[in-house]
């Protein structure tokens, strides 16, 4: 359940590596979530992250599982509500923190390569998040707090293999939001722009850059008042606002 200051119980993070996820866990460490569930890939990490977790949580007897997750395996969905189920009682709220940033210029010399990218940010990913919606309109209440991109919003050239996937997980749970509406169940989707983590340390930091703990903030900001959708920085969602809106012959021509 949530306090009244909206800070769940239970908490679900999947992508439990991310640094996002990990700061969002963090964060809610400190306002009083109780019990948290690490999926991912990465069982050293998750591990690590949930010590750093335990270690800033406000409750002494904080709980913080790991198991291991991939959204791409056959039977991912079961198995991660059935860990849902046994460590967490009800998922008061879902962090949906995966994503595979690939690499533009041999995924699209390379199919397989492409189909692994769009799977890990869209296709495979997406009937997780239903099935974890459905299970929280059964119990009647839940947020789930989706990492989107503002490379989603208008796909550019130089990344719309990941910039595609990110499109449709984009559409995919702004929707949902609205087929949940009376359930119960509410849906943030997060849209930053670059951000420095591990994931993007080989790249060159963009304009308007944020950082994990600034979108972890302002995420958990928009879920506490109910916004269906939020850019981090807020800066990014007004340049964003007027770059999707060029003409094609324009917008080609910016260089990034």
């Amino acid at each position: 359940m949530f306090d009244a200051m909206h800070t769940p119980d239970n908490v679900l993070i999947v992508g439990g590596s991310s640094e996002i996820g990990i700061e969002i866990a963090k964060q809610l460490a400190r306002r009083g979530s109780s019990k948290f569930l690490l999926a991912g890939r990465s069982l050293g990490a998750m591990q690590r992250a949930a010590n750093e977790i335990s270690s800033v949580s406000e409750h002494s007897s904080a709980s913080v599982s790991v198991i291991y997750y991939d959204t791409v395996a056959p039977g991912s969905t079961t198995d991660l509500l059935n860990a849902a189920k046994a460590e967490l009682d009800t998922i008061d709220m879902a962090v949906i923190a995966v994503g595979a940033l690939g690499n533009q210029e041999e995924d699209e010399k390379d199919p397989a390569s492409a189909q692994r990218v769009l799977e890990a940010n869209f296709s495979s990913l997406a009937p997780d998040i239903l099935a974890i919606a459905n299970q929280m309109s059964e119990q009647g209440f839940g947020h789930i707090l989706v990492l989107s991109s503002v490379a989603g919003i208008r796909v550019r050239a130089s990344n719309y293999i990941y910039g595609a996937a990110k499109a449709g997980l984009d559409g995919f749970t702004m929707a949902l939001g609205d087929a949940m509406v009376g359930s119960g169940v509410k849906v943030t989707v997060v849209r930053p722009g670059f951000v420095t983590t591990k994931m993007t340390a080989h790249m060159q930091p963009r304009p308007l850059s944020t950082s994990a703990h600034k979108v972890a903030a302002e995420a958990l900001r928009a879920a506490d008042h109910n916004k269906s959708a939020v850019y981090v920085p807020y800066a990014m969602g007004i340049a964003v606002s007027i770059y999707r809106h060029l003409p094609r012959s324009l917008a080609r021509k910016i260089p990034f």
